[in-house]
């Protein structure tokens, strides 16, 4: 093979190379070395940039469902059918009025189904002794609003007589939230004034 040859392959070689590595060159002195002002834009594009609201599209969980902007807790105890035992000594106790003020509360109501394994006695009592009635009503009322996932979180609860009431999930049922005791059967019925829960037996 002769000098001319080898001088000729070597030169092909070459030329290939940089046929070949050339793009990969200019991209990476290119980025190395952009002009100020792509620089400026892409630092301002970094700047203005907003993160993505991943949980967005499941709504407010702590504020108030648009459903539920029209309704007071006793729009929603009227409407439901099941609490009217509840909604009775409501009314028939000095607390009415909490239902449909602008205050937030949280309702953890026994339903109909609830009241009715009281004892006649015990129900005889109750309606006999209005101080007795209003007590029931307010160890199931606690100031502010607090969803399922809030109780799941807290360890008791203070009701609007000052009594201490033990919340949050109940390791002898499957994990269910509990309330002073009872169990929780339905949760989160937002009004634009609070939330009820729906548990499974009066705390007396």
């Amino acid at each position: 093979m002769t000098d001319s040859t080898t001088r000729s392959n070597r030169l092909v070689v070459i030329l290939g190379l940089s046929m070949a590595l050339g793009p990969l060159t200019a991209l990476s002195f290119g980025s190395k070395y952009a002009d100020e002002e792509t620089l400026a834009r892409a630092q301002a594009g970094l700047q203005n940039a907003k993160p993505t609201d991943m949980l967005g599209k499941y709504g407010d969980v702590n504020g108030v469902p648009s459903y539920a902007s029209s309704k007071t807790l006793a729009d929603v105890l009227s409407g439901s059918g099941v609490f009217d035992e509840f909604r009775a000594a409501i009314q028939a106790s000095d607390k009415a009025d909490l239902l449909s003020g602008d205050s937030a509360y949280t309702l953890f109501v026994p339903s109909d189904e609830a009241f009715a394994k009281l004892t006649e006695e015990q129900r005889a009592a109750l309606r006999e002794d209005p101080a007795a009635l209003a007590a029931l009503v307010s160890k199931h009322i606690v100031p502010g609003r607090y969803s399922a996932t809030d109780l799941m979180q807290m360890s008791e609860a203070r009701t609007i007589d000052g009594a201490s009431a033990a919340v949050g999930p109940m390791a002898s049922s499957d994990g269910h939230i509990g309330f002073g005791g009872s169990d929780l059967v339905k949760s989160n019925i937002h009004a634009s004034n609070g939330i009820v829960h729906v548990i499974d037996r009066v705390n007396l």
